[in-house]
């Protein structure tokens, strides 16, 4: 690949802005090349990525290809571009975000995560690092103007079906036990209980952040603390001050603290919180479309 520019370090791997040499013949554009010498990790998650192409709110995976390095093998994921970073940039710059698009952006999400639960996938690791944004796209334009595109990325800590059944049954995976980051984790997979419902509450803190600028533990001092409260108190963090009430709902949809209670992905599609942003994009598009 030319040029390669460091984009970020993944779960697996680190992650450059470059092209590819056949890009380069064919002249198509700039493409995320995730680098790793752990082939196996890699490869893993190019399998994963590519059981959802064509999903509009997934990262896309074009190819997989092994290079040498240092005298050493590697493998190297092609994949989309994110030219406008990643929505923990967006949080930090704006620093909150307004509801009206943290109502956009949440429906973005539940669509590219309920595509990843269809396929009986849990991603593990859902967080602003792990969303990235691209150009908007007519369609999912809003009122404010300021709407990116948002696409879930990083299916390194993911876990498959197959994998979960050995996870259930305490085989030899240790690694499959305990995984994501601290902030976005809930209490049930704190103990090891890796499922779907995960995801939802990783949602849950996300949206928080994303309306408050800050983490949704923010009050607690640090890691400790946090896991202490999600494994033995067992709370979910404070719903903000502010929402509104179809915000404050949702929220408690996704932060059930009982795995079984919380709201699926399909289910909080249809909630009040996310159809009214649908509603809203559309009466966009009809007020736009009367000006051209």
């Amino acid at each position: 690949m030319g040029n390669p520019k460091i984009l970020g370090v993944g779960s697996t791997g680190t992650v450059f802005k470059g092209v590819p040499v056949a890009i380069q013949r064919g002249n198509t554009g700039v493409r995320a090349i995730k680098n790793s010498l752990f082939i196996s990790a890699l490869v893993r998650e190019e399998f994963i990525l590519k059981s959802f192409k064509g999903c509009p709110h997934i990262l896309q995976c074009y190819d997989g290809q092994y290079s040498e390095e240092n005298e050493k093998i590697t493998y190297n994921l092609i994949m989309e571009y994110a030219p406008h970073g990643t929505l923990r940039t967006l949080i930090n710059i704006n620093n909150p975000l307004p509801e009206i698009l943290v109502r956009t952006y949440t429906r973005m999400i539940l669509k590219g995560l309920s595509y990843i639960h269809h396929e009986n996938i849990v991603h593990c690791d859902l967080k602003p690092e792990n969303i990235l944004l691209f150009p908007p796209s007519y369609s999912s334009q809003s009122p404010s103007g300021e709407n990116f595109n948002l696409k879930i990325a990083d299916f390194g800590l993911a876990m498959t079906e197959e994998e979960k059944i050995v996870n259930d049954e305490g085989c030899c995976f240790p690694k499959f036990r305990f995984r994501g980051t601290p902030y976005y984790m809930s209490p049930e997979s704190v103990r090891g209980v890796i499922d779907t419902a995960l995801d939802v509450w990783s949602l849950g803190c996300l949206v928080i952040e994303m309306i408050i600028g800050m983490p949704a533990w923010w009050k607690l001092e640090g890691i400790e603390e946090l896991m202490f409260t999600l494994a033995m108190e067992r709370k979910p963090p404070e719903i903000p001050d502010g929402v509104s009430e179809e915000c404050g709902d949702f929220l408690r949809k996704c932060l059930v603290v009982d795995p079984k209670g919380r709201w699926t992905t399909d289910m909080l599609l249809n909630h009040p919180f996310i159809i009214s942003s649908n509603q809203e994009n559309r009466s966009f598009e009809e007020m736009f479309s009367k000006l051209l």
